[in-house]
């Protein structure tokens, strides 16, 4: 057992017996990513700010239960993306305004073969453009793997899922991409 797995579970039992300061360490290490998380599925700093209180109460509700063979980010994880994912089928449908789409640049085509080439930011645009279109599922795994760095095994055990099925997940995300926009 490492060094940081070992003040986790010293900061868990604390907390378990109700230490609120541990309780506050353990949660600052990994608030921003949480936070982010919800914010990526959420789209919506409010419902995002709500999952994110609520993850937490669910945390410290059941902190009791969390099993110390497996790593406390994935079970963590797994709870806020359980939140987001309540909080998303929660939430009405509606359709948003962007007041950019009547302005004369806009365009909701790229550039045809031999116009211009796209400048890294635009492609990184598209790139997000097409991310959004992805299902759940492959989004969230995008998300953990590219942004978050986690390892497919741990992605795996965050969502609950075989190991396969997440790399499978993200490959095919990756393909719906690039058969989408060409760079």
């Amino acid at each position: 057992m490492n060094e940081r797995t070992k003040l986790e579970h010293e900061l868990i039992d604390k907390a378990v017996k109700g230490d609120g300061k541990a309780f506050e360490k353990l949660i600052r290490r990994y608030d921003g990513q949480i936070m982010n998380i919800l914010l990526n599925i959420l789209k919506n700093e409010d419902d995002a700010s709500d999952a994110y209180q609520e993850t937490f109460i669910k945390v410290h509700n059941n902190l009791g239960q969390f099993k110390k063979g497996s790593a406390f980010y994935t079970w963590l994880y797994r709870i806020a993306l359980n939140t987001a994912y309540s909080f998303y089928d929660r939430r009405p449908v509606h359709a948003e305004f962007d007041e950019n789409i009547h302005s004369p640049e806009f365009t909701d085509t790229p550039p045809a073969a031999g116009d211009r080439e796209l400048s890294d930011e635009e492609k990184r645009e598209l790139v997000k453009k097409e991310i959004e279109n992805l299902s759940a599922q492959q989004k969230t795994v995008v998300y953990l793997k590219s942004y978050e760095g986690l390892k497919f095994r741990e992605i795996a055990e965050a969502l609950s899922l075989n190991e396969g099925t997440v790399k499978k997940y993200f490959h095919r995300a990756v393909e719906n991409i690039r058969n989408s926009i060409d760079l």
